[in-house]
């Protein structure tokens, strides 16, 4: 077959299928932002980063990169995320509506833009069965993701949705709708910039794709490229103005450009610093994780997403170093599944080129580039002092819902039109479903939103900021203290937002912290500026109750007075301090 099918009984039922259940699915999430602001979301943590430099764009402090990348730690020099993609696109929710409420309505706007795209690509790709399926695939995804997550911008999990459609739109180009090459190197570009755990796998799959067209043309005769130059130059414009950013830094920014340390981590290591120690995943446990979330139960379904990858480390013991993942699935029943999933879609890809069907068989092609990739990329990442956690191999679950979807079609593809048609009918009611299940609150506990007990205290602190700096509209630039409470704690970085949000610009002397900040506000002469500057710090708990000796706290949430800690999420005290003169402070503190 030529095409995956038409399996409509009417052009009217065949042209208004996908975009229902496309409607229904862009309303859940549309729902759950709204519904989330009002039940008092905040931006929190590393959220706030996203805030803060959404703030900066087109200003002076305008970011050329993505955050600071936890990577880091292992390679001895300090990277950052490729781009500033996802900075841009909720930068004027952020400066139209604040904080919350733009960071929401942008992240919702783009998983809605996504599903839509998605029904588009896949109609072009494999007619109405293909789009249908997967907004049922897309459905699912939602509901693996779970209402909280919807509008949360936290990288690894806003590039689940976007990562989907880049896979659909590169499979749409393995099957020579080239037209939609322009849109895979957009969406690749976005989800390679945000974050560093596309590396390789966005830049082998376009030139998969590409290479893949090009060598079916080989043995035509003249004129055989002309349907190619339209979205080739389209897609050289669309790349040349997306990574015009990271270029510019690259080759004119101050210091070493991020794309040569990025370069530097991935070879012989940096020297900016001790590097933690760490190793590579490796093949056993590698195919663990592997067999985790694409070949053993809830796959890649919501009950896994946290889950089925465990923070795994190196521990070591009396016997050396060994790999630590409790919870993680043990070997023997993770190569064992694996080799069945292998199986089956070998069968599958099998039937469908006997079947004659070019699309499905692209699917697959792109399937085993993918996967193979995949497998390569867990096989060599580090595991250092932060573990392997879920987070770090997002695109495993992106990449089981494609093979699932793949191998749906293959099966639709075999039946007879009485049965295909009951087949899709019962897939679409299976959207439905999956986007009504999606309806009640459920919070992933993955990234910023692991700490959503703090919303209030922060949302506290915020509306003393702005009472405050209304009062006292004095200060234009402050050295921020950002130490001093824990690591990936909830509160220094909102406030740090909203110090911004009231025109108090924020400098730092760590330089990794800069490199999430701006070059711009790191202090070039700390003592100079720890002199001159005023001093602001957050403490949490009991810290957080009396001001130190010259210090004025200017902002202040009663709460849990117990030490913080990351294992224990509570509504805890939390204040802001500010010091005029930092120098008489650090000769009161001893």
């Amino acid at each position: 077959m030529t095409a995956i099918d038409d399996i409509a009984q009417t052009e009217r039922t065949k042209r208004l299928a996908w975009p229902m259940l496309a409607l229904a699915t862009s309303l859940v999430i549309a729902f759950s932002a709204i519904r989330g602001v009002r039940r008092g979301y905040e931006i929190i943590g590393d959220n706030a980063l996203m805030e803060l430099r959404g703030r900066d764009v087109l200003t002076g402090n305008h970011p050329f990169l993505g955050t600071w990348s936890s990577a880091s730690v292992s390679a001895g020099i300090d990277v950052n995320h490729p781009g500033p993609l996802l900075f841009e696109l909720v930068a004027l929710f952020v400066k139209v509506f604040g904080g919350a409420a733009g960071i929401a309505m942008a992240i919702a706007l783009l998983h809605i833009i996504v599903v839509w795209l998605v029904g588009w690509v896949t109609a072009r790709t494999g007619g109405a069965t293909a789009a249908i399926v997967a907004q049922v695939i897309t459905a699912l995804l939602v509901w693996t993701l779970g209402s909280e997550l919807l509008y949360d911008p936290w990288q690894p999990n806003v590039l689940v949705l976007p990562f989907w459609l880049f896979v659909c739109a590169i499979w749409a180009v393995t099957a020579d709708v080239v037209v939609v090459l322009p849109l895979a190197v957009g969406v690749g570009s976005f989800v390679m910039q945000t974050h560093l755990g596309y590396l390789f796998i966005v830049p082998i799959l376009v030139t998969f794709a590409l290479t893949t067209v090009v060598l079916r043309r080989r043995a035509g005769g003249p004129g055989r490229f002309n349907d190619l130059r339209r979205p080739i130059v389209l897609s050289l414009v669309v790349g040349a103005v997306l990574w015009a950013q990271p270029l510019w830094e690259q080759f004119f920014g101050p210091g070493h450009g991020n794309m040569g340390r990025i370069v530097v981590a991935g070879t012989v290591g940096g020297n900016d610093f001790e590097p933690m120690d760490s190793r590579a995943t490796g093949v056993s446990a590698g195919l663990r994780v592997l067999g985790s979330v694409w070949a053993l139960p809830p796959w890649w379904g919501r009950p896994g997403f946290d889950s089925a990858i465990p923070s795994s480390r190196w521990v070591d013991g009396p016997d050396g170093r060994t790999f630590a993942a409790p919870g993680l699935r043990t070997l023997g029943p993770s190569v064992i599944a694996l080799v069945i999933l292998a199986v089956v879609v070998a069968f599958a890809w099998r039937r469908v080129r006997r079947g004659g069907s070019r699309q499905l068989d692209a699917g697959f092609l792109t399937l085993a580039v993918v996967a193979i990739v995949a497998t390569v990329t867990v096989i060599i990442t580090p595991i250092d002092v932060l573990g392997l956690s879920p987070h770090k191999v997002r695109w495993l679950w992106v990449i089981g819902a494609f093979a699932t979807y793949l191998l749906v079609m293959a099966v639709l593809a075999g039946l007879d039109e009485h049965r295909r048609r009951l087949g899709v009918a019962g897939l679409g009611a299976m959207g439905l479903v999956a986007v009504l299940a999606t309806v009640p609150v459920f919070v992933n506990e993955s990234g910023p939103l692991y700490f959503r007990a703090s919303y209030a205290s922060v949302t506290d602190l915020r509306d003393q900021l702005d009472a405050y700096f209304d009062d006292n509209a004095v200060l234009t630039a402050v050295n921020f203290d950002a130490e001093g409470i824990g690591f990936a704690e909830p509160y220094t970085t909102p406030v740090m937002a909203e110090l911004l949000r009231n025109g108090v610009d924020v400098f730092v002397e760590n330089r990794a912290l800069a490199r999430q900040l701006g070059p711009e506000r790191l202090l070039t002469d700390p003592q100079d500026g720890t002199a001159t500057l005023p001093l602001v710090f957050v403490r949490a708990g009991e810290a957080a109750v009396e001001a130190p000796l010259g210090a004025e706290r200017i902002a202040f949430h009663d709460g849990d007075r117990s030490p913080y800690s990351p294992e224990n999420i509570t509504d805890r005290a939390v204040a802001v301090f500010l010091v005029r003169s930092p120098a008489a402070f650090e000769k009161a503190v001893p």
